[in-house]
């Protein structure tokens, strides 16, 4: 269930840094999420679609790769226009 609090926090992480860069409108999201962060990708894709509904981010897909550091999550890049 923590899931849902990072999400949100994604959402907010990507908005910022979509309107640091003028986009009106998030495509992708690009996330590195080490095998060891006890952070599951399915649960934050299942979370994504109600957290980021009615906002800039709705419809925005979210990429996943494993990170180097296994106990790292961090955004990577948010493709917006």
């Amino acid at each position: 269930m923590h899931e849902l609090g990072i999400t949100r926090r994604l959402l907010e992480v990507v908005l910022e840094r979509a309107a640091e860069a003028g986009a009106h409108r998030v495509n992708a999201v690009h996330l590195e999420i080490g095998e060891e962060s006890d952070v599951a990708p399915e649960s934050l894709a299942f979370y994504w679609v109600d957290v980021c509904r009615a906002t800039p981010a709705e419809g925005a897909r979210l990429l996943f790769t494993t990170a180097v550091d296994p106990f790292s999550c961090r955004v990577t890049a948010v493709d917006a226009d």
